[in-house]
């Protein structure tokens, strides 16, 4: 029998993305299966979500220890009812190696640790590339993606643990399977740019906090250039254990070194600056 699994997400002002993720995680687990907290929406993109669920919010400036705070605690409490409970931003697509579990139910029945961290990609629109269309399949519009530590996350929890914020880290041993994180936030230039002009635009408790989510279009260019000028290597495995993953997330779980009494256990800095093709097996899991 396989586990019982609900989806969690986050959301304000997200009609672009919350589309992508229902389609993706009501595909796999049911739209029942799938929780929405709605931290104060007034575009309408979550008027209409039933059959998953919608949790509503007052609205409030973002803080991001506060939401790593509030929604550890409510997927610890579906936990009393599932078995297994996975917690993404909007625009985060989980996907299991289908060379080696048929879907996410059967990773977990599989699984070694409690808690499951994802291998972190980046899914970048480069030049050559048309402007993404998010009603179709996005494994047929974009290939390149980067390894980003900041994106290895504690994804996939069976029992309740404190996320850090951001949800770069928890309170429970780093476990990778072969489960990936495709993070979509540069999966197209002129989504990007509509996505930094609201975070810039909406109040944060913290002036500091989030600058890259707040800085102006030109910085944005300007990331976007380093992106599209990385080396592009023609890896053809995406195995684990082989290159190039398998020396990257290496170098990433060293960095736990030293960080032991630190919040972030691991450098969420840590990237690998290259460009490497999703191979077709997991483009076609794409939404």
């Amino acid at each position: 029998m396989k586990p019982r699994l609900a989806a969690v997400t986050m959301v304000y002002n997200e009609a672009n993305f919350l589309p992508v993720w229902l389609r993706h995680y009501g595909g796999l687990l049911g739209p029942e299966h799938c929780y929405v907290i709605d931290h104060g929406s007034d575009d309408g993109s979550t008027a209409a979500l039933a059959p998953a669920h919608r949790l509503c919010l007052p609205r409030s400036p973002h803080d991001d220890a506060r939401r790593a705070r509030f929604v550890s605690r409510l997927c610890g409490g579906l936990l009393e009812y599932y078995d297994w409970v996975l917690y993404t931003d909007v625009d985060e697509i989980l996907l299991p190696d289908p060379r080696l579990h048929a879907d996410l139910g059967e990773l977990c029945a599989q699984a070694r640790a409690e808690v499951i961290t994802a291998v972190g990609l980046n899914l970048h629109h480069l030049p050559e590339e048309a402007p993404i269309d998010l009603a179709a399949p996005l494994g047929a519009q974009r290939r390149w993606v980067r390894f980003t530590g900041a994106l290895c996350k504690p994804a996939l929890i069976r029992r309740p643990v404190a996320w850090t914020p951001g949800f770069h880290c928890a309170d429970a041993p780093i476990c990778f399977e072969a489960l990936y994180l495709i993070h979509l936030r540069w999966c197209d230039r002129d989504l990007g740019l509509a996505r930094l002009a609201k975070t810039r635009a909406m109040p944060w408790s913290d002036a500091q906090a989030g600058a890259w989510q707040r800085g102006t279009d030109t910085e944005y260019f300007a990331l976007l250039d380093i992106f599209t000028n990385m080396a592009r290597e023609n890896v053809t495995d995406f195995s684990l254990g082989a290159p190039p993953l398998a020396p990257a997330i290496a170098a990433f779980l060293a960095s736990q070194t030293g960080r032991e009494q630190e919040i972030y256990s691991v450098d969420i800095g840590f990237n690998i600056d290259q460009l490497w093709p999703l191979p077709q097996r997991l483009r076609a899991l794409l939404p």
